[in-house]
C-alpha cells in the first residue's frame, strides 16, 4: 500500500473545520475538483454516496468517522484498486489548527498505481485544504 499526506495550518478552530468538512454540500465551494457530493445518509461510517468530479462520477463510502477529528472516504477509480482518502483535523500550538489529508492506494494494483499516482494526487491536497481552511475561517469571522 502506498500513501502520501499533505497538511496546512489555519487559524480556524478544529470545530469550524469539522463543521465545513462534514457538510458535504459545501465541498464544491472550497474543493476545485468536486462539482457535487451527495451522501445517502448521515456523515457516519458506513454511509455511501456519489461524488461528481472533473474526472467523472464516483461511488464513495465513509468507512471510518471519528466526529470532530477524522474520516476515511473510499472509492474505486480503477478496477482492482481502492483509493482511500484519510482526512484529519488536529488542534495545534499557538491557536493554530492542522488539517491533513492522505491518500492510500490499495488492492491488487495498489502498489504499482499508488507509486505512480499517489504523490501526484497528494500534491493537489494543499490547494483544496487551503480552500477548506479559508471557508472555516470565514465561518468564524476570521480572514
Amino acid at each position: 500500500m502506498a500513501d502520501n499526506q499533505r497538511s496546512v495550518e489555519t487559524s480556524a478552530s478544529p470545530a469550524a473545520v469539522w463543521r465545513v468538512w462534514s457538510d458535504t454540500t459545501t465541498w464544491p465551494q472550497w474543493n476545485p475538483d468536486v462539482q457535487s457530493m451527495t451522501l445517502d445518509g448521515p456523515f457516519a461510517a458506513g454511509t455511501s454516496g456519489t461524488m461528481k468530479t472533473k474526472q467523472g462520477t464516483r461511488q464513495v463510502q465513509l468507512t471510518e468517522v471519528v466526529p470532530g477529528r477524522s474520516f476515511r472516504l473510499e472509492t474505486t477509480v480503477i478496477p482492482l484498486t481502492r483509493f482511500a482518502f484519510e482526512c484529519q483535523v488536529v488542534a495545534g500550538a499557538a491557536g493554530k489548527t492542522t488539517i491533513s489529508q492522505a491518500i492510500r492506494v490499495g488492492g491488487p494494483l495498489g502498489g504499482v498505481l499508488g507509486g505512480m499516482m499517489g504523490s501526484q494526487i497528494a500534491n493537489t491536497f494543499p490547494a483544496l485544504l487551503q480552500g477548506l481552511a479559508s471557508k472555516a475561517e470565514a465561518s468564524e469571522g476570521r480572514t
